[in-house]
């Protein structure tokens, strides 16, 4: 489990790095390397959450599971329809949300 949170917090740098960047960058329609990236690390998010142990979900109830994979599924199966606020409000809002909650489990 340690090497899952470790991914998710390798993850959140690279959303931090985005962020980083800018919403003009990241809304840019000539350009859609960051919203791309975006949809990546969501997903990847999902994917490491969902291989977190249920007892150590059910134990982080501030974070919103349901949530993260609701959010993966609606890239994943809607990606050309996919809400770029929505996008933004996932990276730049819930993902610090969620890793600050993962980090204070991992007694960092």
């Amino acid at each position: 489990m340690p090497a899952l949170l470790a991914d998710i917090e390798r993850f959140a740098v690279s959303a931090r790095r985005v962020v980083g960047r800018g919403r003009a960058r990241f809304l840019d329609p000539e350009d859609d390397d960051q919203r791309r990236i975006a949809r990546s690390l969501l997903i990847d998010l999902s994917a490491a959450a969902d291989r977190l142990p249920e007892s150590f979900r059910a134990a982080h109830p501030d974070v919103d599971w349901r949530g993260i994979r609701a959010v993966r599924n609606f890239i994943a199966h809607d990606y050309d329809g996919t809400d770029e606020e929505i996008l933004w409000q996932a990276l730049a809002v819930q993902f610090p949300l969620v890793t600050a909650a993962l980090g204070a489990a991992d007694g960092t």
